[in-house]
């Protein structure tokens, strides 16, 4: 490795050059987009895969654009929108907003970074396949904990959480990590195995879902596709009860029962929020003197930071999902990032960190930097 290219300082490609460049592996970004993975480890301050990303994010400020590549403007006044608000709704309701809203900062970095071609995505996607396959059989063993006795936890830390992870990341990890069908399926089994093996419902209809885009949703044209990708959310939310409380689920009653308890009062709480929301980190409810958090991240997100919040991100999601429209038909890459925001929103309805969790941010800049990899001649086979 050359002075040139460090994993201090990325070499400045140019946009032709970027497929080429991304198939060299850069440590730095490798190392530590795996330590995203483990979200159930504190390191102190912080939980270590935040500060993992705020790492990268720092190493990034010294790295050169790719080419000059400069974020979109739609995507800057977003992020800016967001945050600001955020903070303004803090101070408005005298919360502690500094952590919550730092988190958010990180995010806004991440896509900052990969948006501009700073970070290689191969890198970045065979350090999650990495870190998925480790943390996954890590929990299989019973390294890291098992707080959910039946489903996999580990350094994961909750289930559904976890679930979230793996579906949304790992969908990512496995068609960026490597164009050789073989590393995909390798990196595969095992991501496929942890999701099965967290026992989430949602976990697993979102790779359903990422299933039917990547096969069949991205190949319908962009109006009857984007129509499919609403369709398929919609579904989650009016799915009957007996279709989710089926076989292996049917000892579901009592959690599910809770959840709507707890939906029930999150709808409370928001009917008497001003229109910026309660503030940073008050999505929780109290159920007989126990505390909760949301258990729905659309009603999360209108919670802290109102209406406005909720729809900024719902379009950063819709804006990249456009963006990779013109590609995913030809490149299998663009539709996994397509199928990782469906797999977000789908999410998205039964857990309440997600909308505001760094996966999306995630899903965000791979589909901002992977704009910058030029279209590749031939589709090649999902």
């Amino acid at each position: 490795m050359n002075a040139k290219s460090t994993p201090w300082k990325l070499p400045d490609r140019t946009v032709e050059h970027a497929a080429e460049a991304d198939r060299e592996i850069r440590m730095s970004d490798f190392v530590l987009m795996a330590m995203l993975i483990p979200r159930g480890i504190d390191a102190g301050p912080a939980p270590l895969n935040e500060l993992a990303m705020l790492a990268l994010v720092g190493l990034c400020v010294f790295r050169p654009a790719r080419g000059g590549a400069k974020l979109p403007t739609l995507v800057t006044i977003l992020v800016a929108s967001l945050i600001t608000l955020l903070v303004l709704s803090g101070l408005a309701n005298h919360l502690d907003w500094v952590r919550r809203v730092g988190h958010i900062g990180i995010m806004a970095g991440l896509i900052w970074a990969f948006g501009t071609g700073r970070v290689s995505l191969r890198s970045a996607a065979l350090g999650m396949a990495v870190g998925l396959a480790a943390i996954i059989g890590m929990a299989i063993v019973g390294i890291g904990g098992d707080y959910y006795p039946g489903r996999l936890t580990g350094y994961l830390g909750d289930p559904n959480a976890g679930a979230y992870f793996i579906a949304v990341l790992g969908v990512i990890a496995i068609y960026f990590c490597d164009d050789r069908l073989k590393v995909r399926v390798f990196f595969a089994i095992p991501i496929v195995a942890g999701l099965i093996l967290c026992y989430s419902r949602t976990g697993l209809l979102a790779a359903v879902f990422a299933v039917i885009w990547i096969w069949f949703g991205r190949r319908m044209g962009q109006v009857a596709g984007t129509v499919l990708a609403v369709s398929l959310v919609w579904l989650v939310q009016n799915i009957p009860e007996d279709v989710v409380s089926f076989g292996p689920f049917s000892n579901r009653t009592g959690s599910d029962n809770l959840r709507d308890r707890i939906i029930a009062q999150e709808n409370v709480e928001i009917a008497t929020s001003p229109w910026y929301g309660n503030g940073p980190g008050s999505a929780r409810v109290s159920i007989r003197d126990v505390e909760f958090f949301f258990h729905n991240s659309y009603l999360a997100t209108r919670q802290e930071g109102g209406w406005p919040a909720l729809l900024i991100i719902l379009g950063l999601l819709a804006y990249c999902f456009v963006v990779l429209a013109h590609q995913s038909h030809a490149d299998v890459k663009a539709a996994a990032v397509q199928s990782a925001a469906i797999g977000t929103a789908v999410m998205a309805v039964t857990l309440g960190e997600v909308l505001l969790d760094t996966p999306v941010a995630i899903v965000v800049a791979f589909a901002l930097g992977h704009v910058l990899t030029p279209v590749p001649k031939s589709p090649p086979d999902g």
